[in-house]
């Protein structure tokens, strides 16, 4: 299936992924194989329980979960492929995934929500991947459980990394760029000085309109960023936000969204 996992497409936090195929060779699939964690014997059950979770998780937004194998001493998971790879790699829209963190936030925890997995496919549609891993390398190192329904804190954990993924639409930078936009929300009233320049409006007749696009963002992103996780919005208003600023971007007002 991987051909001795000789391609490497990925590296995420359950293992490394491999390009492999599937129905003699006519389906490309992504390979993820468990990363061994030294000292630590794999909680059969419970590892079969997550995975089972992912199974009945079906979204147009999520990297859909094929297959796996457990009965080997390395545990793999099947995916589909997605062939753009991640919004990290195109960066150094994002609007759909929110639609599918909205459902993993009703009752799930994605625990690793960030631009490298955010998949891009042929048509620029983003899917969610790794959803689960977190807790499934948790289990294989026998750590605390990540995914506890009825907690807030972890649900809003992600809402944290994805205002910063929305900060890397909207500057091109980096990770570590949280502190440094926040303080300069603070003092110029808003980011601007850090936009990606690239995207940066050119066009008198849409200047204003795209500009008040990019710092509505801005401040939906600090909300997200705030230390306090019950200051946080919860993943709903965040889509709730955008789909606002997509209303403004194709002409109309924040007040003419469409459910």
């Amino acid at each position: 299936m991987t051909n001795s996992y000789k391609e490497t497409i990925g590296e995420g936090a359950f293992g490394k992924v491999y390009i492999g195929t599937i129905d003699e060779g006519t389906q490309r699939v992504a390979v993820k194989r468990a990363a061994s964690v030294k000292g630590a014997s794999l909680p059969q059950e419970e590892f079969v329980n997550e995975i089972t979770i992912q199974f009945r998780i079906s979204h147009a937004n999520l990297v859909r979960l094929i297959g796996c194998c457990l009965e080997t001493d390395v545990p793999m998971l099947v995916f589909e492929f997605i062939s753009k790879g991640s919004l990290f790699k195109v960066l150094h829209g994002a609007d759909d995934d929110q639609e599918a963190l909205r459902l993993l936030e009703r009752n799930h925890v994605h625990g690793d929500i960030k631009s490298g997995n955010i998949l891009l496919s042929d048509d620029l549609t983003p899917k969610v991947s790794d959803f689960g891993s977190s807790k499934l390398v948790s289990v294989a190192s026998m750590y605390s459980k990540w995914c506890v329904a009825g907690d807030m804190r972890p649900k809003k954990s992600d809402v944290y990394s994805f205002g910063v993924v929305l900060l890397e639409l909207i500057t091109r930078k980096k990770a570590y760029l949280p502190l440094d936009f926040v303080k300069c929300c603070k003092e110029e009233g808003n980011g601007r000085k850090l936009y990606d320049r690239d995207i940066l409006p050119d066009d008198d007749a849409q200047a204003h309109r795209h500009m008040e696009c990019l710092d509505r963002i801005g401040a939906l992103a600090v909300r997200c960023l705030k230390e306090d996780v019950d200051e946080r919005p919860t993943m709903a208003e965040v889509l709730d936000e955008l789909k606002q600023v997509k209303a403004i971007a194709s002409g109309g007002s924040s007040g003419s969204v469409a459910s």
